[in-house]
């Protein structure tokens, strides 16, 4: 939704709400044009014109609004999904409800990056992260009636605006929302699928399954909104999800401008409980009219998709972004400030970390693998240790109650079974009864089995303490290094110098120093 304001003569400011660049919204830009053409800062007379000259008494700039057809027809046509004519249209009426927000400089660059943006074709856009402002993403947003194919070049140009942000700040290791964020809309999610009734469950499904989804698979939102209708089935006692993932990874497959082409359909196991919940979702919409492009999800009454367009003929990726702000501002009640806010993209990163830290399978070398920027990659790695320490004081919070306090583990009193062995004693029970189960779970750096200094019954005998819990600091250190070690084997195979194994060894080093600083961690909380 883009909103705007302008003065009039008796300090009467109007507000225009704008969902969608339809007749309405024309007929209001074309009001406002005509108001500054009386006020002498539009020097044209016709809202038709291509080119308009505009003047703030000490500057005059030129608002060119021709777009060079060929590049226009060759490139963006295939996936805008509208003429020349109303593009440039729509550009106008953009412009026109920025007057009187922006500078006048910062008007004509915003018209020049839609020059810019037909310079380049769907490929270039998807694939090369090349940046375009805030105002091109907002425009496009805007667009009247569906179209798939610009769905997924807006979330590309979200999502080359996040990287780029990262880059430009690359000592904030972090710029997603505060991990404690996610799990309070988690909390909040749960709290209100509880007590929900089943309209609300329905209109808000697309956002639960997104959240409960894609945290532990990382789909790309226009992944996980081509989930096709026919989406699950039973085998032998187990429930698999059929998603669409994009092949256009790694930039080296043509275009087609069709779904069944640029995707490619994939199979994944999913949870009992996420599986009743999609066969209840598609129970309740049983009745109505399959979706244009025969997804999973369509697009209520109420939803702000529905109201932008008299006939939605599918749920996009709009429709997800409006959902998820409505449950935040609405039912989590969150000012838009807030830095509880999360966005869809975040999913995705929390996914990625969870996977590499709870399991090396073929999937996560794969995905992991296929990142074409290392930044991307080295964002998550630089993530993991702040992400176990959220997880962990989350957990114990839960589970304990908000009086959870950090403290220094120092050894209990030694419990009659401890057994005297080299450099201290083991209190572990079956060692004690000549069962060593719990030494062979132990190892140490360099694959040695059975190593103390790394087994939780281990106790120093110099300090009296549980040596592996001894030092959170020193953990959170490994965890940090392993992250860099996997990203250096992840760079390698990109460049063809190293192999898959190499991803899989860094992978289980650093699952490894996780789970120790994860216990460490859960070792120093307590009870006041």
């Amino acid at each position: 939704m883009f909103k705007t304001k302008t003065k009039t003569t008796n300090n009467v400011e109007k507000h225009y709400m704008i969902n969608t660049f339809d007749e309405i919204a024309l007929k209001q830009a074309e009001s406002i044009f005509l108001e500054y053409c009386k006020k002498g800062v539009v020097l044209n007379k016709n809202f038709s014109d291509d080119k308009w000259k505009v003047t703030n008494q000490v500057h005059t700039i030129l608002l060119n609004f021709s777009f060079n057809e060929a590049l226009f027809y060759t490139n963006t046509k295939p996936w805008i999904g509208c003429q020349i004519n109303a593009f440039s249209k729509n550009i106008k009426t953009y412009i026109v409800f920025l007057l009187g927000e922006l500078g006048l400089f910062t008007l004509g660059e915003i018209v020049r990056s839609f020059h810019h943006l037909i310079e380049k074709s769907y490929e270039q856009l998807v694939q090369d992260g090349e940046y375009f402002s805030e105002h091109v993403r907002e425009l496009l947003r805007q667009f009247p009636d569906n179209y798939e194919i610009r769905d997924i070049v807006l979330e590309a140009l979200d999502e080359t605006a996040c990287r780029t942000s990262w880059k430009r700040n690359v000592r904030k290791k972090r710029l997603l929302a505060d991990f404690n964020a996610y799990f309070s809309f988690n909390d909040a999610m749960q709290e209100f699928w509880d007590n929900s009734d089943l309209q609300k469950k329905q209109y808000y499904f697309p956002l639960r399954l997104w959240w409960t989804l894609t945290s532990i698979l990382p789909l790309r939102p226009t992944e996980f909104l081509l989930i096709p209708r026919d989406c699950l089935e039973l085998d032998n006692d187990k429930y698999i999800l059929t998603v669409r993932r994009t092949a256009q990874k790694g930039g080296n497959n043509r275009v087609s401008y069709r779904i069944d082409e640029d995707y490619t359909l994939s199979k994944y196991s999913i949870p009992k409980q996420m599986a009743a919940e999609i066969l209840e979702y598609k129970k309740s919409i049983g009745n109505m009219p399959l979706s244009k492009l025969d997804t999973l999800f369509l697009p209520l009454p109420g939803s702000p998709s529905s109201k932008r367009n008299k006939a939605c003929e599918y749920y996009n990726y709009l429709s997800l972004i409006n959902c998820l702000k409505r449950f935040q501002y609405e039912v989590m009640m969150l000012p838009e400030n807030s830095d509880k806010l999360i966005n869809l993209g975040d999913t995705r990163h929390i996914a990625m970390i969870s996977l590499i830290i709870s399991g090396g399978s073929p999937v996560i070398c794969k995905e992991l693998a296929g990142h074409r920027d290392i930044n991307i990659s080295s964002h998550y790695y630089s993530n993991i240790s702040k992400f176990i320490e959220c997880a962990t004081y989350d957990t114990y919070r839960k589970r304990m109650g908000s009086t959870a306090t950090m403290r220094n583990h120092r050894s209990k009193n030694l419990k009659e079974s401890a057994v005297k062995i080299n450099g201290g004693y083991c209190d572990s029970p079956k060692y004690y009864d000549g069962d060593i189960e719990d030494c062979i779970k132990h190892m140490g750096s360099d694959g040695e089995i059975g190593y103390c200094p790394e087994c939780p019954y281990f106790i120093d005998g110099g300090h009296g303490m549980y040596i592996v819990f001894a030092n959170p600091e020193e953990r959170k250190k490994q965890v940090d290094e392993d992250g860099r070690l996997l990203m250096e084997a992840l760079d390698s195979v990109r460049k063809g110098i190293g192999c898959n194994e190499d991803i899989q060894a860094a992978l289980l080093r650093l699952q490894y120093s996780s789970t120790w600083y994860s216990r460490c961690l859960q070792n120093e909380l307590e009870v006041n």
